[in-house]
């Protein structure tokens, strides 16, 4: 295959047939247009609390007496009116005349406002309204508030705890915003389709012609998969719909002959084109156009967008040749520690001065790291991390510490360098939680240490001594710093991968075993032909939720419909489908068959959790039928190949598609998906172990023999003896054989 060539194309001016006739005819009347465009703007009022942006700070004292409020604004919106609510309440003990609370939007000061003198009872909190000037929005927005206190005017201690002002966590934002009619350009991309100012959840609809083919269907799982990755955290969701003209911001996949009614008289393409226009029936709202003569450059034109779209120009480009893209190794995602070498930190690194904390109480140094799931962590210590640090000086006689925490809980600490010239270097160990054989283990109780098959957050705090000066003050704040050094680095690259199977909670929050390739290149996804919307809208937040485990498009995801020629034996399976949808009329003795029927079975069981028998094939049926919305999520080993795994997200309806969904957007039941399989219904999820467990990776032999007998010590008791005795018989048979030589060498 040849190289990606995009040539922006010249922005073209494409009108249908019925504006050619609409412009034929001038206009009777025209004082509609006096007042500027006839369609209004739409707006819409956004209440955002504290809370929900993220504010964790609100009682303010000496030291850290300042506390910030960051929020966003789209690329296509424009605020209109902004209003700040928030009430305080404060130390009776400070002194009004002196003492205060400056508030700054945009490092703008707003006001300030005053503290009640300390002889008056403070009755109830009372309710200011500021209104802020929209003219300061801009994308990346702050409101910080900062406390001046006072107590004393002759003997003030910054240290003293009756300084302290306090915000409610009842406060808000309130923003007015306006929509923005944008022009249709590519460098705007991923933006308006996602927009990183966002903080919400990502929704964004994907419209089809009609039915979908397997070509589109990966098509479209690369664009979902590439903007899960680009979603992250935030999560995404990309409702489904046929034949339907956008009213928001959508994505559109149409070839020549299969076009939506919207789109019939646009002009056909000859290569794979990716253009955005604006909705025909409200331009504020951008379609993103996946154009192709077949639905094979359809797969085309998703891939040059994902890979790209950072020097597409213009309102089109076409991929005029696609090079061929290397296969991804075993666990290079980017967002994974990698397994083959040392990671340092400044490969976590999101933001500027991310690894540096400033102050006594200093914000502390937070690092987001995922692992391989199936790290083979038996008996070891933990996962090793050379840390290299430095700060500022610290005083002898005090005790200045680093302390390490992993997900918010104490791991170790460190005592801070009393010398600022060097860089002090410590080798530690990140403890881990066992997850080798723990499949079906049920934990109701938290542990410290590392999770594999989650994200985990590994935090450095700095906590700097205050030396008292008499009997009022303390040194003043200020200079303390401490940085941890980019060079430090975790490595995984000793431990081997192992992992006993099935185990839906790795599947759910780390999309193994599907993610050891970041590419997808060794996963085949099963979907009945002409599925539902809600089904491919499963297979969609699915490729969406591995981008943002990921952080790279599922690009190589082979899609395929039930056939009796499909070869199932050398990659990982999914299966999205309904039970009675799935059993389709098939030879019996071929490979699509084996494994739907051994589907079926692993369904039943977990529907009856075990109760159900080859033998009552009838009763299940009439009883999953009667069972009415149910989401089920299986696994177990490959039929075809020992190494390899099948996991099946089955639905009894269309409607009950949402709650797997769901399950994977929604964190608290992402958590509760465990063991071999999960019944999700609307009153919660239940996990089920229905099947045998099975390992895949490798180990040494001895330590795999160890490892699998370490539970059963008579047995490697007496292994141990057999083997002692083998070896002692062989060495008694080798000296019996020498002997015997030298004997016959003396008679000579």
């Amino acid at each position: 295959m040849t190289k990606y060539i995009f040539k922006p194309a010249f922005v073209i001016l494409v009108l249908c047939s019925s504006l050619f006739a609409a412009a034929s005819e001038p206009l009777a009347d025209k004082s509609i247009f006096d007042a500027g465009y006839p369609e209004q703007a739409p707006t819409q009022s956004l209440t955002l609390s504290f809370k929900r942006l993220g504010v964790n700070k609100y009682k303010l004292d000496g030291i850290n007496n300042a506390t910030t409020v960051d929020f966003t604004n789209r690329l296509d919106k424009i605020g209109k009116k902004l209003t700040l609510n928030f009430s305080y309440s404060h130390s009776p003990a400070l002194i009004s005349r002196v003492s205060h609370l400056k508030i700054y939007f945009n490092d703008n000061l707003i006001t300030v406002m005053p503290i009640n003198d300390h002889n008056k009872k403070i009755e109830s909190l009372a309710t200011h309204s500021l209104e802020l000037n929209p003219k300061f929005i801009k994308d990346f927005n702050q409101v910080r508030f900062e406390l001046v206190g006072y107590y004393d005017l002759i003997c003030q201690d910054d240290f003293s705890k009756t300084i302290w002002t306090e915000l409610s966590q009842n406060s808000a934002i309130m923003l007015d915003q306006q929509a923005l009619a944008l022009e249709s350009l590519l460098e705007y991309l991923p933006a308006p389709f996602f927009d990183e100012r966002d903080y919400t959840q990502l929704t964004l609809p994907f419209i089809f012609t009609s039915k979908t083919d397997k070509n589109t269907l990966e098509a479209a799982a690369t664009l979902s998969s590439w903007f899960g990755a680009k979603a992250d955290w935030r999560k995404a969701s990309f409702p489904v719909s046929f034949n339907k003209t956008p009213t928001q911001h959508s994505v559109v996949f149409a070839t020549n002959d299969n076009k939506p009614d919207f789109l019939l008289d646009y002009p056909d393409v000859t290569k794979p084109t990716i253009e955005i226009i604006s909705s025909p029936i409200n331009r504020y709202a951008k379609v993103l156009l996946i154009l192709g003569k077949d639905t094979n450059q359809l797969k085309e034109a998703a891939l040059g967008l994902a890979f790209g779209h950072k020097v597409m120009t213009g309102r089109t480009a076409s991929v005029n040749a696609i090079n061929q893209l290397p296969l991804r190794k075993a666990y290079d995602a980017p967002r994974w520690v990698r397994s083959d070498r040392p990671v340092a930190f400044e490969e976590f690194v999101e933001y500027p001065n991310q690894l540096q904390s400033q102050g006594v109480q200093g914000r502390p140094v937070n690092l987001d790291v995922r692992f391989a799931p199936d790290l083979f962590t038996w008996r070891k210590e933990g996962i090793p991390i050379d840390l290299h640090y430095r700060n500022a000086p610290a005083d002898e006689a005090l005790l200045s510490r680093l302390n390490m925490l992993i997900n918010g809980k104490f791991i170790n600490g460190f005592v801070l360098a009393t010398d600022s010239s060097q860089i002090v270097e410590s080798n530690s160990f990140m403890p881990l939680l066992n997850n080798n054989n723990m499949a079906h283990t049920q934990r109701d109780f938290e542990l410290t240490g590392l999770d594999l098959s989650k994200k985990n957050q590994l935090t450095y705090d700095f906590k700097f001594g205050v030396v008292k000066a008499g009997k009022c003050s303390a040194v003043p704040a200020g200079g303390e710093y401490g940085v941890i050094d980019g060079s430090s680095t975790i490595d995984v690259s000793d431990f081997h991968h192992y992992i006993a199977l099935p185990n839906l909670n790795v599947f759910a929050n780390s999309g193994f075993p599907f993610t050891k390739y970041a590419d997808l290149h060794q996963t085949t996804l099963i979907i009945e032909p002409n599925s539902s919307a809600q089904a491919v809208e499963l297979l969609l937040n699915f490729t969406g939720h591995l981008g943002q485990i990921t952080g790279y498009p599922a690009h190589r995801l082979s899609i395929a419909f039930p056939t009796s020629d499909l070869d199932l034996s050398q990659n990982d399976i999914l299966i999205i489908g309904k039970p009675d949808a799935l059993n389709s009329e098939l030879p019996k003795d071929t490979a699509i068959s084996v494994l739907l029927k051994n589907n079926q079975r692993i369904v039943n069981q977990a529907i009856y959790n075990g109760a159900y028998h080859d033998n009552e094939p009838e009763k299940i049926n009439v009883s999953i039928n009667s069972r009415g919305k149910l989401g089920i999520i299986a696994g177990y080993q490959s039929p075809f190949n020992s190494d390899r795994s099948v996991v099946s997200m089955i639905a009894t309806s269309d409607s009950a598609y949402t709650l797997l969904s769901d399950s994977l957007i929604n964190d608290t039941i992402t958590a509760q998906i465990k063991g071999s399989a999960t019944v999700i219904s609307n009153k919660g999820v239940k996990t089920i172990n229905t099947d045998d467990l099975y390992y895949v990776g490798q180990i040494p032999i001895h330590t795999l023999i160890w490892f699998h007998f370490s539970d059963h010590p008579f047995v490697l008791a007496f292994l141990s003896i057999l083997i002692l005795l083998l070896i002692s018989f062989l060495l008694w048979r080798l000296l019996g054989i020498l002997t015997q030589k030298r004997l016959s060498e003396g008679d000579e």
